[in-house]
C-alpha cells in the first residue's frame, strides 16, 4: 500500500488500514464463510438422504429376487417391513394378458411400495413368470 500524503498528515508516515477497513473485511469473509459452511451443510444432508434412499432401493430390490428365486413371486399383494420398521406393500400384476401375449409364461409387472398400496414407489421391474412363480 502506498504512503497518503495530504493536509495534515506527515510524509515519512505510512498508511494501513483503518479499523473501518479490517471491520468491513472482517464482515466480508466472515459473511463467505458463513455461506460456504451452509452449502456443505446442505451438500451433506442431502448426501445422507441419497444414501438412504440406495439402502431403502436395494432392500427392495433383495425383497423381490428373494421371492422370484424362491418361486413364491405370485399375481397379487403382499405386506411387511422392512429393515428399519417401515411398511413396504409389494405388488405383483400379470402382463401378459394385457400386451395380448398367448402360450407365453407369464410376465410379471412387480412394484414395491412404501407404505400401503398408495404408497410411495421405490422398486418396480418385469419379471419373467418362468424365473419364479409361473
Amino acid at each position: 500500500m502506498s504512503a497518503r500524503r495530504g493536509p495534515g498528515l506527515p510524509a515519512d508516515r505510512r498508511a494501513g488500514f483503518t479499523p473501518v477497513e479490517v471491520l468491513v473485511a472482517f464482515a466480508l469473509v466472515s459473511l463467505g464463510t458463513l455461506v460456504a459452511l451452509q452449502i456443505g451443510g446442505e451438500t451433506a444432508r442431502r448426501g445422507s438422504q441419497v444414501e438412504l434412499a440406495d439402502v431403502l432401493v436395494d432392500e427392495a430390490e433383495g425383497i423381490v429376487l428373494l421371492r422370484a428365486a424362491a418361486g413364491t413371486l405370485r399375481a397379487g399383494r403382499e405386506q411387511g417391513r422392512f429393515s428399519d420398521g417401515r411398511p413396504w406393500t409389494l405388488d405383483v400384476v400379470e402382463a401378459s394378458a394385457a400386451l395380448g401375449w398367448r402360450n407365453l409364461p407369464p410376465l410379471w409387472r412387480v412394484r414395491l411400495l412404501e407404505g400401503g398400496p398408495n404408497g410411495r414407489l421405490v422398486y418396480a421391474t418385469l419379471i419373467a413368470g418362468g424365473l419364479g412363480g409361473g
